[in-house]
């Protein structure tokens, strides 16, 4: 449409205000006259001096009037007229069925259909009810807001002007009839001839306004404000229906222990993927053992490490509450529409199980900063704030807890650390509880001599809560690991966590073969020198 020209003046970003007033009221008061007690004299002269003056001021108006044209007032788009009328009468739309907008980046045709909707008659009875209301061409109905689209065609029909400037468009002034920023066509039932069109031209010379007229109207109008032309800025997206993912409402046939006041608050499994993972992710919620890891998930696959219960707990969140998207970016999604906003390679996906239930979406982020979302039976291509769906974020370090191991010491009956010539074996001391099955620690012993329980659990402790640093992934084929800690349990299986030296400082940490992150050097020195501690008496953290 290179015949419209663009309006760049405007802000990228308007409010949404569908009717703005903008009327101009400006009242003066006169001064009271004053009595001064003169002589008839002095009162003559004044008359007579005020008679001449008169005679002068007409006379350098009519001067002026001849000499130079007026002026359009740059303030306010010119004109007198103190009212805020429509452009066009009402009648003028008795028979019109289809509107179409134009400017220069996009034509979108407006149409009236007949649609049935269900509503309550005065008895609160439902009954379905057709009606003629306006609808986007080539669009589902059921996709967009009929209101949002009644209240954009109403403006176009019922826009009002601020002033009326002049009585004539051809009186020399350049409007911007000739290329408006925006038109709106508007045709009656049954007819391919345009009825009457509504043009939109040139910001006027204070640039607080434009100038407006009709196909049938040599009159020229002023509107003011950028709020005014809001609906003549939308694009054919912003008329769609916020689409939500779908919370998951707890049924019969779903496990109790994910719900709490029928609030989903727990999955069973949740699978995340996409170029944000580089991989897939399975996520499992597990029940303690021997080797207990104390989180509500554990990963599972591709290789078994905890979880982050904070970070999966907003993944499930997502399907606990749903999310409204803030717009639409497409009402098709065919391959070809999910290939185009990167959704058939997106950079987040996640699937999933509550019972019998699986549910799924899919994410990827868009130059606008905001996250093209689908997930399978939508019919549109969501448009959604990265604000309102944090995790779609998430990278692979965010699934993993940072406590690289977290047993319960009560279900272990030694632990061993091995770091260089340095070896420190602790026998534990546990004893059950019948009533409840658990066991109680009751005493740690070092070459058969019992040392302080607690200075040994506090060593426990900071051995448990020792954080990773990052995720990566270093070959330690060949390797020797610098420190070794061994948890035998009363099983007979072990728990065995390796530290290699990646770097001059961080190590590698692999418990059970798998690796699990990097901590500091320190943190690594830290492990054999609280046990010399511990063996001899010492508080385990003294220097």
């Amino acid at each position: 449409m290179s015949d419209f020209e663009k309006d760049k003046s405007l802000p990228e970003y308007e409010s949404r205000v569908y009717e703005v007033s903008d009327e101009e009221s400006t009242i003066f008061s006169a001064p009271e006259a004053h009595r001064d007690k003169v002589t008839k004299g002095v009162k003559l002269k004044k008359i007579i001096t005020a008679g001449i003056a008169l005679v002068l001021v007409c006379a350098i108006a009519i001067t002026v009037a001849v000499l130079v044209p007026p002026l359009l007032n740059e303030d306010n788009g010119g004109g007198t007229d103190e009212i805020d009328p429509p452009i066009m009468a009402e009648d003028t739309f008795k028979n019109v069925d289809r509107a179409v907008l134009k400017r220069s980046d996009a034509v979108i045709e407006f149409v009236k259909i007949e649609k049935e909707r269900e509503t309550e008659d005065e008895d609160g009875n439902t009954v379905t009810k057709t009606d003629l209301e306006w609808a986007l061409k080539e669009v589902d109905p059921d996709l967009t807001s009929y209101t949002n689209i009644d209240n954009t065609v109403s403006n176009y029909m019922e826009q009002h002007y601020t002033k009326k400037v002049s009585g004539n468009k051809n009186d020399g002034n350049d409007y911007g009839f000739d290329k408006p920023i925006y038109q709106v066509d508007f045709y009656e039932k049954g007819s391919d001839e345009i009825l009457i069109s509504l043009l939109i031209g040139n910001e006027n010379p204070a640039k607080t306004g434009r100038y407006a007229t009709t196909t049938k109207d040599d009159a020229v109008y002023y509107i003011a404000g950028a709020s005014e032309f809001y609906h003549y800025q939308k694009n054919i997206t912003d008329f769609a229906n916020p689409e939500s993912i779908p919370a998951i409402s707890k049924a019969e046939d779903y496990s109790d222990g994910n719900f709490t006041e029928g609030q989903l608050i727990k999955c069973d499994k949740l699978i995340l993927s996409g170029n944000n993972f580089g991989g897939q992710y399975v996520i499992e919620s597990q029940e303690s053992d021997n080797v207990t890891i104390f989180t509500t998930y554990s990963v599972t696959s591709p290789t078994k490490r905890p979880a982050n219960d904070d970070n999966v707990g907003k993944v499930v969140q997502i399907f606990s509450y749903g999310v409204t998207a803030d717009g639409c970016y497409s009402y098709k999604t065919d391959n070809e529409e999910l290939k185009k906003f990167g959704l058939d390679k997106p950079d987040f996906e996640a699937t999933i199980y509550v019972g019998n239930i699986k549910r799924s979406f899919k994410a990827t982020k868009q130059q606008d900063g905001n996250y093209a979302v689908f997930y399978e039976g939508n019919k549109t291509i969501m448009s959604v704030s990265a604000d309102s769906i944090e995790p779609v974020a998430f990278e692979r370090g965010d699934l993993f807890n940072e406590l690289l191991f977290i047993e319960n010491i009560t279900n272990a009956s030694q632990l061993k650390i091995e770091s260089g010539a340095q070896s420190f074996k602790f026998d534990i001391l546990t004893e059950k509880n019948e009533e409840t099955g658990d066991y109680n620690l009751t005493g740690i012993k070092v070459g058969g001599k019992e040392i302080t329980k607690s200075n040994f659990q506090n060593y426990y402790q900071f051995l448990v809560s020792i954080t990773a640093q990052s995720y990566e992934e270093h070959d330690t084929k060949g390797m020797e690991p610098e420190t070794v800690v061994t948890l035998t349990h009363k099983s007979g299986t072990k728990t065995v966590v390796k530290y290699f030296k990646v770097s001059s400082t961080r190590y590698q940490v692999e418990v059970n073969g798998v690796k699990m992150g990097l901590i500091s050097s320190a943190d690594h020195t830290r492990i054999s020198k609280y046990a010399q501690n511990v063996v001899n008496e010492k508080d385990y953290n003294a220097r």
